[in-house]
């Protein structure tokens, strides 16, 4: 990476959040929660372990610090293991270290100081506290574990390494390079099978090294492309040693595993703990930066020195950094300012020139080595006992694990974070005692870095906008990314609305949101709706020569979309009684007008269904007849009865007051540009626009008369109530359509049919279809079904005359210059005969005698001829022998006419009663007899 002295932008990840918890020795599970606690300070404080603290004593041998966390990352970061006391935890890439994939818990109370992946086989190895080597998988499973005896050591071990080359990748087994404090190298082998052995556990021959560091190494790191090794040691004297003084040596791999110590050179501070020290214990730590420029060391007590290495000239250099060469913080006479000492915790390379900082108040600090510029302090977050950690082979990328107590008793940040210090601020003989492994959880955070455009796309998403805001102001970049998403992901109630969407400069946006989004209240929905009918008023027509393709035609189609989305608000919220849904809204104002006068007659909501016509009266004309047919046949007609249309459309239809854009301009655009299987043709279509556009569609007259009859007839099927088909009917015809009269009186004689008091005893039923394709003589004898003799001459005055006047009689009435024509044999003559030759001559006598009274008046018959000629045909059609006397009342009862038929007429009675004498004779003496004509 190159030099960079600008401020370092980094995204700020949480990844995976897990709390530890202390896999205790089966024996100790009974512990209740007090005694628990103390249970560490008891086994430590042992007499083994207390005679260990005098021999240290005694020989200023260093004591080995626990190490509460420690955290172990893979090459290119594919996998990164956790180590919070005796657990490990092992999080993958490939779900962004949200879940373990495996998790690793030794039985023993122990914790982990120093590890390496084989990233080549997913393979960990790990060293705890007793110098026992683990092997574990990524799935947490353990492949086998390596105690100290049997790598033949008796020095603690201080490194534990890999490389992973071209020749391993194609081997089967897994190789580790473990570094003991007495300077050997040992070089292992493992292979993966379930029967997992060590091969090759062997000492190198690093005797040249052994002289040159005659006392025990305490921290190291390895650069694997540079083959670079960075080892703190001792000075070479025990006295110097326990003065602060300590050897740092770069040295090189060779092929023999001998290490060719490159470099050494001498630091203060302390690596080991001194005698009777008391306070904050650091973790010490060397690490080379990634292009092998600068080497970085941090000793106990949070001091942190760096070095440059001059390859060529063999030399390490201390870096200038204000006064006695080291970083140093809150040191006025320095001209750099924020400089730290005594307050690291960690520290880990963000790039070859720029060291990342962990600060024990929790601070992330990110200082150029070259020129001691601070790139970049997080004040703002503030982490608890943070440990830093690079990924080898990535610059730019670092994993931060912070390690705090429980929180408990609503205790604050501020709170956990001092009384976690006070944990590790001890004196050297019990400082191992009083951390509380138990109580502690962890959290993985990665810190990436990343360009301007980038960080300010990364605070958008992470919906932190203020952020994002004071980010673009402060790199002048614009805020309307920010806007945008704060106002996508806001309430977008009227508030947002006043204050988030004015701010975007965006014009088109605010336009398309304006029209797309749908307010979740009614005031946010009319706030968008002004809103946006205020962006366009500035759109008029004041060009007519505005060209066809401009985006302007887009704002004149948006603007009736609102208008339209206005109108349909009022009407949604009249048909509502006022209340307002926002889903319900949303699927009305995408829903077509007449679907949705349908959805309304469906339900049998006239009120609502009368205040959508009137609301909407030229978009609904064209589908006027399907909305009314939608209305349940069960509902009484003069419910809706305002609602049926008439001959013409209503004298005066009122709108609201047009709006500018709904002019001829763009009538004529919307006919020539948007066809009307485009989706927003419905939606640009307001009442206004298609009066211009259609006009007012009314049905024709013979339209409404086909429809009236069908909707009639279908009301009867699929209800039975001939009430509303007849209503329905006497409705067109009070509006205007006449041609619907005589379909009318079908209905109406249907009706009597069925409903008259004489049915009550026959139940006689019949559907309006049937009666309709019936001829007329059929339904004339259906009226006169079920009469008596007492009840014929009523039915026939009330039902059957009347009917056969209308559809028979009349046809047959001479105008003054014709002569009445009698031969048409009239519905009440072929009844007769029928009802004769069946014998019910009473019958017939009953209707011939009231029909020879005034014929010309009572309509029964056309003239007295028809009566005679009636009269005499019954008489021969009834076939019985003992209706004689009936027979001649008949006759005696026919009138003639006065014309020079009635001669003819005369003889014709007079032969029939010579034939009804003979017949009453022979009857009388027993010899059947039948009268013929």
């Amino acid at each position: 990476m190159e030099e960079t002295t600008g401020e370092i932008l980094f995204e700020t990840r949480l990844h995976a959040s897990r709390p530890y918890i202390s896999n205790y020795p089966p024996q100790h599970q009974q512990l209740n929660e007090g005694a628990k606690g103390s249970y560490l300070s008891r086994l430590l404080s042992s007499s083994g372990i207390s005679q260990l603290k005098e021999r240290w004593r005694k020989h200023a041998h260093p004591t080995k610090v626990r190490r509460y966390a420690s955290l172990f990352v893979s090459s290119r970061g594919d996998l990164v293991a956790v180590a919070s006391g005796n657990q490990i935890t092992i999080l993958q890439k490939d779900d962004d270290y949200q879940k373990p994939c495996g998790v690793f818990i030794c039985k023993s109370i122990t914790s982990f100081h120093c590890g390496a992946w084989s990233e080549t086989h997913d393979v960990l190895g790990v060293a705890d506290n007793s110098d026992t080597i683990y092997l574990i998988r990524a799935n947490g499973e353990e492949i086998t574990r390596i105690s100290k005896s049997h790598i033949k050591s008796s020095s603690p071990i201080v490194g534990l390494i890999v490389q992973d080359d071209a020749d391993m990748k194609k081997s089967c087994l897994c190789s580790f390079t473990i570094i003991t404090a007495d300077g050997l190298i040992h070089d292992i082998e493992i292979s993966q099978d379930p029967s997992a052995s060590v091969f090759s556990p062997l000492a190198s021959s690093s005797g040249t090294m052994l002289k040159q560091f005659p006392q025990d190494m305490f921290c190291l790191d390895y650069q694997p492309g540079l083959s670079l090794f960075s080892i703190i040691s001792s000075a070479g004297s025990l006295q110097r040693t326990t003065n602060g003084l300590y050897s740092l040596s770069l040295c090189r791999k060779s092929g023999n595993l001998a290490l060719e110590v490159l470099v050494s050179t001498q630091l203060e501070g302390f690596f080991s703990i001194p005698k009777d020290y008391v306070g904050h214990i650091t973790s010490p730590k060397v690490s080379i930066s990634p292009q092998g420029s600068f080497v970085a060391t941090l000793d106990m007590g949070g001091s942190l020195n760096t070095f440059k290495f001059d390859e060529e000239q063999h030399s390490l250099t201390k870096c200038s950094l204000g006064e006695g060469n080291e970083l140093h913080q809150g040191n006025k006479e320095s001209d750099k300012g924020n400089i730290l000492v005594n307050g690291v915790l960690d520290f880990a390379w963000w790039s070859d020139d720029i060291l990342a900082i962990a600060e024990r108040n929790g601070n992330i600090t990110m200082i150029n080595i070259c020129t001691g510029a601070m790139l970049c302090k997080k004040d703002e977050t503030m982490y608890s006992f943070p440990l830093l950690e690079r990924v080898p082979q990535l610059l730019g990328k670092l994993f931060l694990l912070e390690t705090k107590p429980s929180i408990q008793n609503n205790e604050s940040t501020e709170e956990i974070r001092t009384s976690s210090f006070h944990l590790v601020e001890c004196d050297c003989g019990d400082m191992n005692n009083k951390f509380d492994w138990a109580n502690f959880q962890w959290s993985l955070v990665s810190l990436s870095e990343r360009s301007i455009p980038e960080m300010y796309d990364i605070l958008i998403s992470r919906q932190e906008y203020q952020a994002a805001l004071m980010f673009a102001d402060q790199h002048g970049l614009d805020k309307d990314e920010a806007l945008k998403s704060q106002w996508l992901h806001s309430s977008q109630g009227v508030n947002e609305i006043k204050t988030l969407l004015p701010n975007i400069k965006d014009q088109i946006f605010i336009l398309s949101e304006c029209v797309g989004r749908f307010g979740p209240t009614e005031d946010a929905v009319r706030a968008l709706l002004d809103l946006g009918l205020c962006i366009t008023d500035r759109y008029r027509f004041s060009e007519p020569e505005v060209d066809e393709h401009s985006k302007v035609w887009d704002c004149l189609m948006a603007r009736l979309k609102l208008l339209q989305y206005r109108d349909r608000l009022e009407t949604f919220l009249g048909i509502n009684m006022g209340r307002f849904s926002l889903q319900d809204y949303k699927k009305f104002c995408n829903l077509p007008i007449k679907e949705a006068a349908i959805s309304l007659a469906e339900s049998g909501k006239i009120g609502a269904l009368n205040l959508l016509f009137k609301r909407h009266p030229y978009s609904l004309t064209s589908s006027l007849l399907d909305v009314l047919a939608a209305i349940p046949e069960t509902l009484s007609v003069q419910t809706y009865g305002q609602l049926l249309p008439g001959s013409s459309p209503p004298p005066s239809i009122s709108l609201r007051e047009e709006d500018w854009v709904e002019c001829d301009e763009m009538v004529t655009f919307i006919i020539s540009r948007v066809p009307e299987s485009h989706e927003s043709y419905t939606q640009i279509r307001t009442e206004p626009i298609v009066k211009q556009f259609l006009g007012s569609q009314w049905p024709s007259v013979s339209e409404l008369s086909s429809w009236y009859k069908k909707r009639a007839r279908d009301i009867d099927i699929l209800s039975g109530q001939l009430d509303n088909s007849m209503c329905l009917i006497d409705f067109a015809c009070r509006k205007g359509i006449s041609q619907l009269q005589s379909f009318l009186e079908e209905i109406s004689y249907l009706h009597q049919l069925i409903y008259s008091e004489e049915n009550e005893e026959m139940n006689f039923s019949m559907s309006l279809t049937t009666w309709e394709s019936l001829p007329d003589y059929e339904r004339f004898k259906l009226m006169l079904i079920g009469v008596r003799e007492d009840t014929v001459i009523k039915r026939l005055h009330s039902k059957a005359i009347p009917f056969m006047k209308k559809r028979f009689h009349s046809l047959t009435v001479p105008s003054r210059d014709e002569k009445t024509d009698c031969s048409a044999e009239s519905f009440l003559v072929r009844w007769l005969k029928e009802i004769a030759s069946e014998n019910k001559l009473e019958m017939c006598s009953v209707v011939i005698e009231e029909g020879s009274r005034e014929v010309q008046h009572n309509n029964f018959f056309q003239c007295e001829a028809e009566v005679v000629d009636c009269a005499l045909q019954c008489i021969y059609a009834c076939s019985v022998t003992d209706k004689w006397s009936m027979m001649a009342s008949i006759l005696s009862k026919l009138p003639f006419p006065c014309d020079s038929e009635a001669a003819s007429l005369k003889e014709r009675v007079r032969l029939a009663e010579g034939h009804i004498e003979a017949g009453r004779i022979l009857a009388h003496y027993q010899v059947r007899f039948f009268l013929c004509m």
